[in-house]
Protein backbone atom coordinates (compact mmCIF):
# COMPACT_ATOMS: atom_id res chain seq x y z
CA UNK A 1 0.00 0.00 0.00
CA UNK A 2 1.00 3.38 -0.89
CA UNK A 3 2.33 5.39 2.17
CA UNK A 4 4.75 7.90 0.99
CA UNK A 5 1.33 10.33 -0.70
CA UNK A 6 0.23 13.49 0.82
CA UNK A 7 -3.50 13.52 2.28
CA UNK A 8 -4.58 16.12 -0.01
CA UNK A 9 -8.50 14.90 0.95
CA UNK A 10 -9.78 17.79 3.74
CA UNK A 11 -9.45 20.48 1.09
CA UNK A 12 -12.18 20.01 -1.20
CA UNK A 13 -15.33 18.91 0.58
CA UNK A 14 -17.31 16.14 -0.55
CA UNK A 15 -20.77 16.70 -1.06
CA UNK A 16 -23.63 14.01 -3.01
CA UNK A 17 -24.23 15.68 -6.55
CA UNK A 18 -28.35 14.73 -5.89
CA UNK A 19 -28.64 17.58 -3.20
CA UNK A 20 -30.66 20.41 -3.84
CA UNK A 21 -28.99 23.83 -4.42
CA UNK A 22 -29.63 27.54 -5.66
CA UNK A 23 -29.41 28.29 -9.24
CA UNK A 24 -26.60 28.82 -10.64
CA UNK A 25 -23.96 31.27 -11.17
CA UNK A 26 -21.48 32.69 -14.13
CA UNK A 27 -18.44 29.88 -14.57
CA UNK A 28 -14.95 30.88 -14.71
CA UNK A 29 -12.84 30.29 -17.81
CA UNK A 30 -9.83 29.77 -16.08
CA UNK A 31 -8.79 29.68 -12.48
CA UNK A 32 -6.11 32.15 -11.13
CA UNK A 33 -4.20 31.64 -7.92
CA UNK A 34 -6.34 33.92 -6.07
CA UNK A 35 -9.61 31.90 -6.74
CA UNK A 36 -8.17 29.20 -4.59
CA UNK A 37 -7.47 32.11 -1.63
CA UNK A 38 -10.23 33.37 0.08
CA UNK A 39 -12.25 33.85 -3.04
CA UNK A 40 -16.04 32.65 -3.16
CA UNK A 41 -15.08 29.85 -5.95
CA UNK A 42 -13.15 27.98 -3.56
CA UNK A 43 -16.10 28.20 -1.15
CA UNK A 44 -17.78 26.64 -4.01
CA UNK A 45 -15.40 23.54 -4.91
CA UNK A 46 -16.90 20.10 -3.87
CA UNK A 47 -16.09 16.77 -4.39
CA UNK A 48 -18.76 14.40 -5.63
CA UNK A 49 -19.36 11.45 -2.71
CA UNK A 50 -18.15 8.75 -4.67
CA UNK A 51 -14.90 10.28 -5.90
CA UNK A 52 -11.67 8.49 -4.33
CA UNK A 53 -9.69 9.95 -1.58
CA UNK A 54 -7.45 12.77 -3.09
CA UNK A 55 -4.11 10.44 -1.50
CA UNK A 56 -2.50 9.91 -4.58
CA UNK A 57 0.52 12.21 -4.98
CA UNK A 58 3.85 11.74 -3.31
CA UNK A 59 5.84 14.62 -1.95
CA UNK A 60 7.68 15.61 -4.98
CA UNK A 61 4.53 15.40 -7.34
CA UNK A 62 2.73 18.12 -4.69
CA UNK A 63 6.00 20.36 -5.30
CA UNK A 64 6.30 19.52 -9.06
CA UNK A 65 2.65 20.95 -9.53
CA UNK A 66 3.02 24.26 -7.79
CA UNK A 67 6.23 25.10 -9.28
CA UNK A 68 5.02 24.21 -13.28
CA UNK A 69 2.22 26.29 -11.86
CA UNK A 70 4.21 29.09 -11.12
CA UNK A 71 6.49 28.98 -13.89
CA UNK A 72 3.56 29.08 -16.35
CA UNK A 73 4.43 25.22 -17.67
CA UNK A 74 0.95 23.72 -18.95
CA UNK A 75 -1.20 21.96 -16.58
CA UNK A 76 -3.79 20.09 -17.93
CA UNK A 77 -7.26 21.47 -17.59
CA UNK A 78 -9.50 20.49 -14.64
CA UNK A 79 -13.23 19.32 -15.54
CA UNK A 80 -15.41 20.87 -13.64
CA UNK A 81 -19.75 20.32 -13.17
CA UNK A 82 -21.81 22.98 -11.51
CA UNK A 83 -25.72 22.06 -9.74
CA UNK A 84 -26.47 25.47 -8.15
CA UNK A 85 -23.58 27.51 -6.64
CA UNK A 86 -21.58 24.25 -6.10
CA UNK A 87 -18.69 23.46 -8.21
CA UNK A 88 -17.91 19.85 -8.23
CA UNK A 89 -14.82 18.55 -9.54
CA UNK A 90 -15.09 15.74 -11.73
CA UNK A 91 -11.23 15.65 -12.89
CA UNK A 92 -8.24 17.61 -11.42
CA UNK A 93 -9.14 17.15 -7.33
CA UNK A 94 -5.46 16.41 -7.22
CA UNK A 95 -4.24 19.18 -9.03
CA UNK A 96 -6.14 22.15 -7.81
CA UNK A 97 -5.80 20.23 -3.90
CA UNK A 98 -2.04 20.38 -4.39
CA UNK A 99 -2.76 24.60 -5.06
CA UNK A 100 -5.18 24.90 -2.31
CA UNK A 101 -2.32 23.13 0.21
CA UNK A 102 0.13 25.78 -0.91
CA UNK A 103 -2.11 28.11 -0.40
CA UNK A 104 -3.24 27.04 3.34
CA UNK A 105 -0.18 25.58 4.02
CA UNK A 106 -1.89 22.45 5.09
CA UNK A 107 -0.45 19.50 3.23
CA UNK A 108 -2.71 17.23 5.33
CA UNK A 109 -1.99 18.12 9.18
CA UNK A 110 -2.89 21.90 9.50
CA UNK A 111 -6.47 23.89 10.53
CA UNK A 112 -8.80 22.14 7.40
CA UNK A 113 -6.95 18.57 7.80
CA UNK A 114 -7.44 18.35 11.68
CA UNK A 115 -10.94 19.70 11.54
CA UNK A 116 -11.79 17.23 8.91
CA UNK A 117 -10.41 14.51 10.45
CA UNK A 118 -11.49 15.63 14.37
CA UNK A 119 -8.28 15.74 15.92
CA UNK A 120 -6.58 12.30 14.57
CA UNK A 121 -3.81 12.89 12.35
CA UNK A 122 -2.07 10.06 11.88
CA UNK A 123 2.34 9.96 12.64
CA UNK A 124 2.41 9.17 9.10
CA UNK A 125 0.37 11.77 7.92
CA UNK A 126 2.01 14.11 9.98
CA UNK A 127 5.58 12.60 8.70
CA UNK A 128 4.53 13.32 4.97
CA UNK A 129 2.66 16.24 5.18
CA UNK A 130 5.78 18.50 6.86
CA UNK A 131 8.26 16.65 4.30
CA UNK A 132 6.02 17.98 1.74
CA UNK A 133 5.87 21.39 3.15
CA UNK A 134 9.87 21.35 3.63
CA UNK A 135 10.44 20.47 -0.23
CA UNK A 136 7.96 23.41 -1.40
CA UNK A 137 9.48 26.08 0.87
CA UNK A 138 12.66 24.87 -0.56
CA UNK A 139 11.47 24.59 -3.62
CA UNK A 140 9.01 27.46 -4.56
CA UNK A 141 8.57 29.60 -1.13
CA UNK A 142 5.88 29.62 1.06
CA UNK A 143 2.52 31.32 -0.40
CA UNK A 144 2.21 33.57 2.45
CA UNK A 145 6.05 34.95 1.50
CA UNK A 146 3.92 35.67 -2.38
CA UNK A 147 1.13 37.35 -0.33
CA UNK A 148 3.56 39.45 1.24
CA UNK A 149 4.79 40.37 -1.62
CA UNK A 150 2.40 41.71 -2.89
CA UNK A 151 1.75 44.18 -0.51
CA UNK A 152 5.35 45.11 0.18
CA UNK A 153 6.99 44.26 -2.79
CA UNK A 154 10.49 45.99 -1.95
CA UNK A 155 11.05 43.78 1.36
CA UNK A 156 10.46 40.81 -0.84
CA UNK A 157 13.13 38.18 -1.63
CA UNK A 158 14.35 38.70 -5.46
CA UNK A 159 13.55 34.92 -5.94
CA UNK A 160 9.71 35.99 -4.84
CA UNK A 161 9.92 39.28 -6.64
CA UNK A 162 10.76 37.50 -10.06
CA UNK A 163 8.07 34.93 -9.80
CA UNK A 164 5.34 37.30 -8.58
CA UNK A 165 4.30 38.37 -11.93
CA UNK A 166 3.99 34.98 -12.98
CA UNK A 167 1.82 34.13 -10.26
CA UNK A 168 -0.39 36.75 -10.82
CA UNK A 169 -1.28 36.13 -14.48
CA UNK A 170 -0.46 32.31 -14.64
CA UNK A 171 -4.03 29.85 -13.99
CA UNK A 172 -5.20 26.49 -14.76
CA UNK A 173 -7.88 26.16 -17.52
CA UNK A 174 -11.35 24.73 -16.56
CA UNK A 175 -13.75 22.96 -19.12
CA UNK A 176 -17.17 22.50 -18.22
CA UNK A 177 -19.88 18.95 -18.31
CA UNK A 178 -22.74 20.61 -19.97
CA UNK A 179 -25.64 21.13 -17.84
CA UNK A 180 -26.86 16.95 -17.54
CA UNK A 181 -28.70 15.44 -14.34
CA UNK A 182 -26.22 13.77 -11.99
CA UNK A 183 -26.15 10.74 -13.16
CA UNK A 184 -24.36 11.64 -16.34
CA UNK A 185 -21.91 13.77 -14.40
CA UNK A 186 -21.06 10.48 -12.47
CA UNK A 187 -20.69 8.42 -15.49
CA UNK A 188 -18.21 11.44 -16.90
CA UNK A 189 -16.19 10.87 -13.96
CA UNK A 190 -15.65 7.24 -14.38
CA UNK A 191 -14.94 7.50 -17.90
CA UNK A 192 -12.54 10.11 -17.40
CA UNK A 193 -10.84 8.68 -14.56
CA UNK A 194 -10.81 5.49 -16.28
CA UNK A 195 -9.20 6.17 -19.01
CA UNK A 196 -6.67 8.38 -17.63
CA UNK A 197 -5.39 5.95 -14.68
CA UNK A 198 -7.41 2.76 -14.54
CA UNK A 199 -9.20 2.18 -10.68
CA UNK A 200 -8.39 -0.85 -8.84
CA UNK A 201 -11.72 -3.08 -9.31
CA UNK A 202 -12.28 -3.36 -5.16
CA UNK A 203 -12.34 0.60 -5.30
CA UNK A 204 -14.28 1.27 -7.89
CA UNK A 205 -17.22 -1.14 -6.71
CA UNK A 206 -16.71 0.86 -3.11
CA UNK A 207 -16.92 3.93 -5.07
CA UNK A 208 -20.36 2.53 -7.39
CA UNK A 209 -21.91 1.13 -4.02
CA UNK A 210 -20.98 4.38 -1.96
CA UNK A 211 -24.11 4.00 -0.04
CA UNK A 212 -24.11 0.12 0.38
CA UNK A 213 -23.65 -0.75 4.28
CA UNK A 214 -20.47 -2.47 3.45
CA UNK A 215 -19.06 0.73 2.07
CA UNK A 216 -20.18 2.88 4.62
CA UNK A 217 -18.66 0.64 7.26
CA UNK A 218 -15.21 0.84 5.69
CA UNK A 219 -14.89 4.15 5.20
CA UNK A 220 -15.61 4.26 8.73
CA UNK A 221 -12.82 1.84 9.62
CA UNK A 222 -10.22 3.10 7.85
CA UNK A 223 -10.56 6.73 9.22
CA UNK A 224 -11.56 5.70 12.23
CA UNK A 225 -14.63 7.08 11.77
CA UNK A 226 -13.69 10.62 10.70
CA UNK A 227 -13.05 12.84 7.74
CA UNK A 228 -16.19 12.59 5.19
CA UNK A 229 -19.26 10.90 7.22
CA UNK A 230 -21.13 8.90 4.52
CA UNK A 231 -23.34 8.44 7.76
CA UNK A 232 -24.09 11.86 8.08
CA UNK A 233 -27.94 11.45 7.10
CA UNK A 234 -28.69 8.60 9.47
CA UNK A 235 -30.06 9.77 13.37
CA UNK A 236 -27.83 10.37 15.46
CA UNK A 237 -27.79 7.19 17.86
CA UNK A 238 -26.88 5.87 14.58
CA UNK A 239 -24.23 7.72 13.77
CA UNK A 240 -22.55 8.14 17.26
CA UNK A 241 -22.56 3.81 17.20
CA UNK A 242 -20.85 3.83 13.52
CA UNK A 243 -18.55 6.81 14.83
CA UNK A 244 -17.65 4.78 18.13
CA UNK A 245 -17.39 0.84 16.42
CA UNK A 246 -15.30 2.14 13.78
CA UNK A 247 -12.96 4.12 16.50
CA UNK A 248 -12.75 0.87 18.41
CA UNK A 249 -12.11 -1.36 15.23
CA UNK A 250 -9.19 1.27 13.57
CA UNK A 251 -7.38 1.00 16.83
CA UNK A 252 -7.19 -2.49 17.29
CA UNK A 253 -5.89 -2.30 13.54
CA UNK A 254 -3.56 -0.10 13.32
CA UNK A 255 -1.83 0.68 16.81
CA UNK A 256 0.54 1.09 17.33
CA UNK A 257 1.38 2.83 14.64
CA UNK A 258 4.42 1.44 12.76
CA UNK A 259 7.47 4.29 13.09
CA UNK A 260 10.22 4.84 10.55
CA UNK A 261 11.65 2.30 8.58
CA UNK A 262 13.55 -0.07 9.25
CA UNK A 263 11.47 -1.95 11.42
CA UNK A 264 13.19 -1.18 15.07
CA UNK A 265 10.37 -2.81 17.69
CA UNK A 266 8.06 -6.28 17.33
CA UNK A 267 4.87 -4.34 18.64
CA UNK A 268 3.73 -3.78 15.27
CA UNK A 269 0.31 -3.10 14.76
CA UNK A 270 -2.20 -6.07 13.42
CA UNK A 271 -3.02 -4.42 10.25
CA UNK A 272 0.32 -2.48 9.13
CA UNK A 273 -0.09 0.83 8.02
CA UNK A 274 -3.48 2.19 8.36
CA UNK A 275 -2.81 5.04 5.73
CA UNK A 276 -4.70 4.76 2.14
CA UNK A 277 -6.00 0.95 3.35
CA UNK A 278 -9.37 1.48 1.90
CA UNK A 279 -9.50 -2.04 -0.05
CA UNK A 280 -8.16 -4.29 2.26
CA UNK A 281 -10.83 -2.87 4.98
CA UNK A 282 -13.84 -3.36 2.38
CA UNK A 283 -12.39 -7.07 1.95
CA UNK A 284 -12.48 -7.64 6.03
CA UNK A 285 -15.51 -5.40 6.12
CA UNK A 286 -17.01 -8.13 3.18
CA UNK A 287 -15.58 -11.43 4.68
CA UNK A 288 -16.77 -10.73 8.69
CA UNK A 289 -20.28 -10.34 7.01
CA UNK A 290 -20.07 -13.18 4.81
CA UNK A 291 -20.36 -11.00 1.55
CA UNK A 292 -18.95 -12.70 -1.99
CA UNK A 293 -15.89 -10.87 -3.16
CA UNK A 294 -17.40 -8.03 -4.82
CA UNK A 295 -14.67 -7.78 -7.44
CA UNK A 296 -15.60 -11.54 -8.80
CA UNK A 297 -19.49 -10.79 -9.62
CA UNK A 298 -19.97 -10.12 -13.46
CA UNK A 299 -20.90 -6.62 -13.57
CA UNK A 300 -18.28 -4.69 -11.26
CA UNK A 301 -21.10 -1.85 -11.35
CA UNK A 302 -24.21 -2.89 -10.63
CA UNK A 303 -24.84 -1.05 -7.39
CA UNK A 304 -25.89 -2.49 -4.33
CA UNK A 305 -28.41 -1.83 -1.80
CA UNK A 306 -28.09 1.36 0.24
CA UNK A 307 -28.75 1.89 3.83
CA UNK A 308 -31.29 3.77 3.90
CA UNK A 309 -30.97 4.52 8.18
CA UNK A 310 -27.49 3.11 9.20
CA UNK A 311 -29.54 -0.33 10.75
CA UNK A 312 -26.86 -2.30 8.92
CA UNK A 313 -23.97 -0.71 8.78
CA UNK A 314 -23.91 -0.80 12.53
CA UNK A 315 -24.36 -4.31 12.38
CA UNK A 316 -21.70 -4.88 9.68
CA UNK A 317 -19.05 -2.81 12.18
CA UNK A 318 -20.00 -4.97 14.67
CA UNK A 319 -19.17 -8.34 13.18
CA UNK A 320 -16.34 -6.81 12.44
CA UNK A 321 -15.24 -5.75 15.78
CA UNK A 322 -16.51 -9.59 16.45
CA UNK A 323 -13.73 -10.81 14.25
CA UNK A 324 -11.61 -8.34 15.39
CA UNK A 325 -11.61 -9.28 18.93
CA UNK A 326 -10.80 -12.95 18.62
CA UNK A 327 -7.07 -11.77 17.29
CA UNK A 328 -6.51 -8.81 19.70
CA UNK A 329 -7.20 -6.65 22.47
CA UNK A 330 -8.11 -7.68 25.95
CA UNK A 331 -11.58 -9.14 26.02
CA UNK A 332 -12.11 -12.78 27.17
CA UNK A 333 -12.36 -13.77 23.88
CA UNK A 334 -9.18 -12.65 22.69
CA UNK A 335 -6.25 -15.28 21.91
CA UNK A 336 -3.63 -12.10 21.31
CA UNK A 337 -2.01 -13.21 18.05
CA UNK A 338 1.11 -11.63 17.83
CA UNK A 339 1.11 -9.74 14.15
CA UNK A 340 5.08 -10.63 13.71
CA UNK A 341 3.77 -14.05 13.49
CA UNK A 342 0.32 -14.09 11.30
CA UNK A 343 0.84 -11.06 9.44
CA UNK A 344 3.88 -9.55 7.83
CA UNK A 345 6.44 -11.90 5.93
CA UNK A 346 10.22 -12.39 7.52
CA UNK A 347 11.10 -8.63 5.80
CA UNK A 348 8.59 -6.72 8.16
CA UNK A 349 5.91 -6.24 5.07
CA UNK A 350 2.35 -6.35 5.91
CA UNK A 351 0.19 -9.46 4.04
CA UNK A 352 -3.64 -8.50 4.21
CA UNK A 353 -4.75 -12.01 3.16
CA UNK A 354 -2.05 -13.56 6.11
CA UNK A 355 -4.70 -11.56 8.36
CA UNK A 356 -8.17 -12.25 6.91
CA UNK A 357 -6.76 -16.16 6.95
CA UNK A 358 -6.05 -16.04 10.99
CA UNK A 359 -9.50 -14.42 11.68
CA UNK A 360 -11.03 -17.15 9.56
CA UNK A 361 -8.94 -20.01 10.79
CA UNK A 362 -9.58 -18.84 14.73
CA UNK A 363 -13.42 -17.89 14.30
CA UNK A 364 -13.91 -21.79 12.69
CA UNK A 365 -11.82 -23.02 15.82
CA UNK A 366 -14.35 -21.02 18.19
CA UNK A 367 -17.40 -21.98 16.48
CA UNK A 368 -16.20 -25.44 16.77
CA UNK A 369 -15.14 -25.21 20.68
CA UNK A 370 -11.75 -26.23 19.59
CA UNK A 371 -9.57 -23.02 20.97
CA UNK A 372 -8.60 -25.03 23.95
CA UNK A 373 -6.84 -27.81 21.46
CA UNK A 374 -5.47 -24.74 19.44
CA UNK A 375 -3.79 -23.68 22.59
CA UNK A 376 -2.26 -26.73 23.64
CA UNK A 377 -0.11 -26.83 20.35
CA UNK A 378 0.44 -22.68 19.70
CA UNK A 379 3.78 -22.65 20.83
CA UNK A 380 4.71 -25.26 18.36
CA UNK A 381 2.29 -24.40 15.36
CA UNK A 382 3.96 -20.41 15.77
CA UNK A 383 7.10 -21.52 15.62
CA UNK A 384 6.37 -23.29 12.82
CA UNK A 385 5.24 -20.83 11.10
CA UNK A 386 7.97 -18.67 11.68
CA UNK A 387 10.68 -21.42 10.49
CA UNK A 388 8.48 -21.26 7.26
CA UNK A 389 7.47 -18.02 6.63
CA UNK A 390 7.79 -18.18 3.10
CA UNK A 391 5.14 -20.96 2.68
CA UNK A 392 2.47 -18.15 3.19
CA UNK A 393 4.38 -15.96 0.89
CA UNK A 394 4.17 -18.84 -1.80
CA UNK A 395 1.13 -19.29 -1.20
CA UNK A 396 -0.15 -15.87 -2.22
CA UNK A 397 2.08 -15.75 -5.18
CA UNK A 398 0.38 -18.82 -6.75
CA UNK A 399 -3.05 -18.08 -5.78
CA UNK A 400 -3.66 -14.95 -5.88
CA UNK A 401 -3.85 -11.46 -3.15
CA UNK A 402 -6.87 -10.88 -1.35
CA UNK A 403 -9.65 -13.40 -0.48
CA UNK A 404 -8.01 -15.26 -3.69
CA UNK A 405 -5.66 -17.09 -1.43
CA UNK A 406 -7.72 -17.21 2.12
CA UNK A 407 -9.49 -20.43 2.01
CA UNK A 408 -5.71 -22.28 0.27
CA UNK A 409 -4.05 -20.54 3.52
CA UNK A 410 -6.83 -21.82 6.12
CA UNK A 411 -6.08 -24.86 5.02
CA UNK A 412 -2.70 -24.85 5.16
CA UNK A 413 -3.02 -23.29 8.69
CA UNK A 414 -5.63 -25.99 9.52
CA UNK A 415 -3.37 -28.95 8.25
CA UNK A 416 -0.51 -27.96 9.97
CA UNK A 417 -2.89 -27.67 13.33
CA UNK A 418 -3.70 -31.33 12.94
CA UNK A 419 -0.08 -32.69 12.02
CA UNK A 420 1.01 -30.99 15.56
CA UNK A 421 -1.71 -32.22 17.68
CA UNK A 422 -1.27 -35.63 16.22
CA UNK A 423 2.31 -34.83 18.10
CA UNK A 424 4.40 -35.03 14.97
CA UNK A 425 7.19 -32.65 14.39
CA UNK A 426 8.71 -30.02 12.43
CA UNK A 427 10.32 -32.16 9.86
CA UNK A 428 7.35 -34.87 9.85
CA UNK A 429 4.66 -31.77 9.13
CA UNK A 430 7.23 -30.28 6.36
CA UNK A 431 7.45 -34.06 4.94
CA UNK A 432 3.21 -34.39 4.80
CA UNK A 433 2.91 -31.29 3.10
CA UNK A 434 5.14 -32.00 0.72
CA UNK A 435 3.34 -35.61 0.06
CA UNK A 436 0.04 -33.77 -0.24
CA UNK A 437 0.35 -33.70 -4.48
CA UNK A 438 -2.93 -32.28 -4.95
CA UNK A 439 -2.09 -28.56 -2.90
CA UNK A 440 0.80 -27.95 -0.70
CA UNK A 441 3.66 -30.12 -2.44
CA UNK A 442 5.11 -26.90 -4.48
CA UNK A 443 5.66 -24.85 -0.80
CA UNK A 444 8.80 -27.75 -0.68
CA UNK A 445 9.70 -27.15 -4.64
CA UNK A 446 9.14 -23.09 -5.02
CA UNK A 447 11.17 -20.24 -4.01
CA UNK A 448 9.47 -17.13 -2.00
CA UNK A 449 11.70 -13.77 -3.10
CA UNK A 450 14.48 -13.47 -0.54
CA UNK A 451 14.59 -10.60 1.83
CA UNK A 452 18.25 -8.81 -0.26
CA UNK A 453 19.69 -5.75 -1.12
CA UNK A 454 18.66 -6.50 -4.77
CA UNK A 455 20.90 -4.54 -7.79
CA UNK A 456 22.22 -2.31 -5.33
CA UNK A 457 25.55 -0.51 -6.69
CA UNK A 458 26.12 0.65 -3.24
CA UNK A 459 26.44 -2.19 -1.76
CA UNK A 460 24.40 -0.79 1.24
CA UNK A 461 21.94 -2.85 3.48
CA UNK A 462 18.18 -2.53 1.67
CA UNK A 463 15.16 -1.27 4.74
CA UNK A 464 14.05 -4.92 3.90
CA UNK A 465 17.18 -6.46 5.02
CA UNK A 466 17.78 -4.51 7.83
CA UNK A 467 13.96 -4.88 8.91
CA UNK A 468 14.74 -9.20 8.47
CA UNK A 469 17.97 -8.63 10.57
CA UNK A 470 16.27 -7.13 13.74
CA UNK A 471 12.79 -9.05 13.99
CA UNK A 472 15.00 -12.11 12.94
CA UNK A 473 17.54 -10.52 16.98
CA UNK A 474 14.37 -9.82 18.76
CA UNK A 475 12.24 -13.33 17.83
CA UNK A 476 15.14 -14.91 20.20
CA UNK A 477 13.62 -14.29 23.38
CA UNK A 478 10.36 -12.79 22.77
CA UNK A 479 7.11 -12.18 25.78
CA UNK A 480 5.04 -14.97 26.01
CA UNK A 481 2.20 -16.16 27.72
CA UNK A 482 3.02 -18.17 30.80
CA UNK A 483 -0.41 -20.68 30.21
CA UNK A 484 0.06 -21.56 26.51
CA UNK A 485 3.92 -19.90 25.84
CA UNK A 486 2.44 -18.36 22.86
CA UNK A 487 3.70 -15.30 21.60
CA UNK A 488 1.98 -12.19 23.37
CA UNK A 489 1.90 -8.74 21.71
CA UNK A 490 1.49 -5.32 24.05
CA UNK A 491 -2.27 -4.94 22.63
CA UNK A 492 -3.50 -8.01 24.40
CA UNK A 493 -1.24 -8.49 27.73
CA UNK A 494 -3.20 -9.52 31.27
CA UNK A 495 -1.09 -9.98 34.32
CA UNK A 496 -2.50 -13.25 36.09
CA UNK A 497 -2.04 -14.46 39.16
CA UNK A 498 -0.25 -17.70 39.51
CA UNK A 499 -2.11 -18.76 42.66
CA UNK A 500 -5.61 -17.21 42.58
CA UNK A 501 -6.34 -14.19 45.03
CA UNK A 502 -9.10 -16.56 46.52
CA UNK A 503 -6.59 -19.05 47.45
CA UNK A 504 -4.40 -17.02 49.36
CA UNK A 505 -2.57 -15.81 46.09
CA UNK A 506 0.26 -13.11 47.01
CA UNK A 507 -0.37 -10.11 45.45
CA UNK A 508 3.31 -9.28 44.83
CA UNK A 509 5.72 -9.78 41.74
CA UNK A 510 6.51 -13.18 42.90
CA UNK A 511 2.69 -14.68 42.08
CA UNK A 512 2.40 -12.75 38.73
CA UNK A 513 2.71 -13.72 35.62
CA UNK A 514 2.03 -12.75 31.55
CA UNK A 515 -0.86 -14.20 29.90
CA UNK A 516 -3.20 -13.72 26.68
CA UNK A 517 -6.97 -12.75 27.73
CA UNK A 518 -8.04 -16.13 26.43
CA UNK A 519 -5.80 -18.19 28.21
CA UNK A 520 -7.00 -16.11 31.59
CA UNK A 521 -10.30 -16.69 31.01
CA UNK A 522 -9.95 -20.74 30.54
CA UNK A 523 -7.71 -21.30 33.17
CA UNK A 524 -8.89 -24.26 35.29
Amino acid sequence: MATNVVNLDALIPRQDMAEASEPAGSKLDKIDIHHLDDHFFVGALRKPDFQRETVHWSPEKVADLIRAFIAGDLIPAVILWQRGTNVFVIDGAHRLGALIAWVHDDYGDQRRSIEYFGGRIPDEQQKVAERTRRLVNGDVGPYAAYAAARKNPQNARPEIQARLSNLAVNSIIAQWVPSVDERAAEDSFFKINQAATPIDPTERRILKARHAPNAVAARAIVRGGTGHKYWAKYAEETRNAIESVAKQIHSALYEPPIGDLPIKTIDLPLAGRGYNALPFVFDLVNWANSIPDPTKTIDIDKPLAPDGDGTHTVQYLKKVKESVELLTGNTSSSLGIHPLIYCYTRGGEFQPAALLAITELLKNLSEKGKLREFTAIRRKFEDFLLAHKEFITLIIKRTGAGRRSLNRIVRYYEFVIKELIDGKSDSDVVAALEADKEEFSFLLGARAPAVKDGENPTRRLSRATKSASFLQAALQSPVRCALCNGMIHKNSIQIDHIQRRREGGATDVTNAQVAHPYCNSIKS
